[in-house]
């Protein structure tokens, strides 16, 4: 019976595409900008729908959010599953390590939204939900009230389906049986687009545009050069060298390109050697580089297959509330120990290049972001 129930729901979002929902399979959502190191966005949970600020993170793979049962959650907004008519109970327990500290909770199942209310929003149903009771102390620092992970399903706790993912597959599930259309899922194509803006000392301002389905033509460059990539788990692919002013190295790195970092990390002898050609000191007790407001580094250039991309020091530079004219070097130390990416090109390089994650074809591109034009 709870599967002919479940069955039924399925088939009749099915027809509420065809009868609401125009033929133009994209949605954008917006990012705002936290002073050009953090970009959230919106998304609900349930029914009636229950509101998240949230990191759209291309490095991860989960939806997590805090529940009202979390310990030590503080001000951040907790999904009350009782106050939901669609949830399901999943009841698998789920644990991430962050650095020295976890996260962990008990995962759902629920109808989740990209977007707010009210805007044109990315319905998917039967989403699981990481539904938190503690959270590492350090995340109490930050504005989010939790992450949606963009990337691939090899890399999620509990080999759940990604929201976007399971997105995709709804679709042509519906496309199947319902829709007969030659597209792919809920959107056009299983892809989506990042844009993000350079906005300097403000927070709380638009920050740029994920466009689900699509390519943003209307922020990026007609021409888009594309990776393969090395690995289906996090967006990885192969870095050929970097340089900047005197400094350059030439090779092979594999590196990811992560939404949720808001700056570029890499082995510290390389960082620290990037740094200085820029003229920026280290600062060992905040673990961080800074540099003179007023000073003129060269561009960070990084080479990715045939092709080299250049960073503006204006995506580079990050002005604080510092006194001393001081400003961020976005550069930080990253020791994968061996294991997985050397690289994370960070918010730097995706206000510098919009990248398309196409999840259908396994590749990534880059297309120069029409705001530095």
């Amino acid at each position: 019976m709870k599967f002919l129930t479940i069955f039924l729901s399925f088939v009749t979002f099915c027809q509420s595409i065809v009868i609401k929902t125009p033929l133009i399979w994209k949605r954008s959502q917006l990012a705002t900008d936290y002073s050009d190191v953090e970009y959230f966005a919106n998304i609900t949970i349930g029914t009636p729908q229950q509101h998240f600020l949230i990191t759209l993170d291309t490095a991860s793979s989960n939806l997590v959010v805090c529940g009202i049962s979390c310990t030590n959650c503080g001000d951040k907004q907790k999904f009350d599953n009782g106050s939901s008519s669609t949830f399901v109970r999943d009841g698998r327990p789920w644990n991430m390590p962050f650095g020295k500290d976890h996260a962990k909770g008990v995962q759902g199942n629920d109808t989740m939204r990209f977007g707010s209310e009210g805007s044109q929003q990315l319905v998917v149903p039967h989403t699981i939900v990481d539904i938190a009771d503690y959270i590492p102390k350090s995340f109490l620092n930050y504005k989010n009230d939790g992450v949606v992970g963009l990337a691939f399903t090899s890399i999620s706790v509990n080999g759940v389906l990604p929201p976007l993912i399971n997105a995709i597959n709804q679709g042509m599930n519906c496309n199947k049986d319902v829709l007969f259309r030659s597209i792919l899922g809920l959107l056009d194509q299983p892809l989506f687009t990042v844009y993000l803006e350079h906005r300097g000392l403000a927070d709380n301002v638009y920050g740029g545009l994920y466009t689900y389905g699509g390519i943003d033509t209307e922020n990026c460059a007609e021409d888009i050069a594309y990776q393969p990539l090395s690995s289906a788990s996090f967006y990885q692919f192969q870095v050929l060298g970097l340089a900047l002013g005197s400094y350059s190295i030439r090779r092979q790195y594999q590196a990811i390109s992560s939404t949720a970092s808001g700056f570029i990390g890499g082995p510290k002898t390389i960082t620290n050697a990037l740094a200085s050609a820029a003229g920026a000191k280290y600062d060992e007790d905040e673990d961080l580089y800074w540099i003179d407001c007023d000073a003129h580094p060269a561009e960070l250039e990084i080479t990715i297959g045939p092709n080299t991309y250049y960073v503006e020091p204006v995506n580079m530079m990050i002005r604080t509330n510092a006194t001393n004219n001081q400003c961020l070097f976005a550069l930080f130390e990253f020791e994968s120990g061996g294991f997985g990416p050397s690289w994370i090109l960070g918010d730097p390089f995706l206000r510098q290049y919009c990248n398309i994650f196409d999840i259908g074809k396994q590749r990534i591109g880059f297309a120069k972001s029409k705001q530095g034009m």
